[in-house]
């Protein structure tokens, strides 16, 4: 991971300077710490890498992948929270859970809308090498593309850097998409989760538009019940998305983070009561929420 960044950042300063320039000095592991203090999960070991080489970018207008800049630490959680507290407030009024604790967006468009999200993991377990992170458009509920492990994700964007399909754009400090079929060819050279696009386009932009005002007509829990199945498809945390058979009890156990038990299928409870699995009460759920980090987030 440190060698991926080296290379990213020498590249930076020869071609880009604006991104270059934005680079925030990293964070100590200790500075890391204070900041997760308060989220249930930690981070794998190649996103700490990352916070430690740079803490972000000042800009956070500026790119570094195409349509996505670099978050601070401290932005990429205060952004999390505002979602875990919207999660919250839907769970007093007795609606779903939209927004699951255990991702992170750490780039993001200027809307908070494209999010590339890390995945925590359990405290009490080792430290993870890798995280998967997954390229996804929010409001749309389209997920796009995602990486078994974020340092791939960087080493085939610094390749398509130095060949041009991604473009800087130095006037407005844009990175841009010159070729999908080429860029798509580049990733499927590493582990993949999934592929379904390399980015949103205009018409993607102006269907949100025009849907705004149906959305209207939907009730808060409507809306974020619908927002929720959404996230947990892309995430891989539905329950129709789990077999039975292979489900192991950490799975069940990240499942019920963001899914009530009695909304599984049969055959899913049936095997998360095999492994041994507790129920959470309904007081449990609706506390935790006030517990995370970010309830001071206006």
């Amino acid at each position: 991971m440190n060698t991926t960044l080296e290379a990213l950042q020498t590249w930076l300063k020869a071609n880009y300077r604006a991104a270059h320039d934005s680079l925030q000095p990293g964070l100590a592991d200790s500075e890391i710490d204070e900041l997760l203090s308060d989220w249930p999960y930690q981070l794998s070991a190649d996103v700490r890498a990352l916070y430690r080489w740079h803490n972000g970018f000042e800009d956070t207008q500026v790119e570094l992948l195409p349509g996505l800049s670099f978050l601070p630490l401290e932005q990429a959680l205060e952004l999390a929270a505002a979602y875990w507290e919207a999660s919250a407030a839907q769970v007093k009024k007795g609606g779903e859970e939209f927004f699951p604790r255990l991702v992170l967006p750490i780039f993001s468009d200027a809307d908070s809308n494209v999010l590339a999200l890390v995945q925590g993991f359990e405290k009490t377990a080792p430290v993870q090498p890798a995280s998967p992170v997954q390229v996804i458009a929010l409001q749309q509920g389209q997920r796009l593309y995602a990486f078994q492990r974020l340092e791939d994700l960087l080493k085939a964007s610094l390749k398509l850097l130095e060949s041009g399909v991604y473009r800087v754009d130095q006037d407005r400090d844009r990175v841009e998409l010159t070729d999908e079929r080429r860029a798509q060819a580049a990733w499927r050279k590493f582990p993949m989760l999934y592929l379904e696009r390399a980015t949103l386009d205009a018409d993607d932009a102006e269907e949100l538009e025009d849907d705004s005002d149906e959305d209207e007509d939907l009730s808060d829990e409507e809306a974020s019940e619908n927002l929720l199945a959404n996230l947990m498809s892309m995430l891989g945390l539905h329950p129709d998305d789990i077999d039975p058979a292979t489900a192991t009890l950490e799975e069940l156990n990240d499942l019920q983070e963001v899914s009530a038990l009695e909304s599984w299928p049969p055959a899913l409870q049936q095997r998360f009561h095999e492994l041994g699995g507790g129920v959470k009460t309904l007081d449990e759920e609706a506390e935790k929420p006030d517990e995370e980090p970010g309830n001071s987030v206006p």
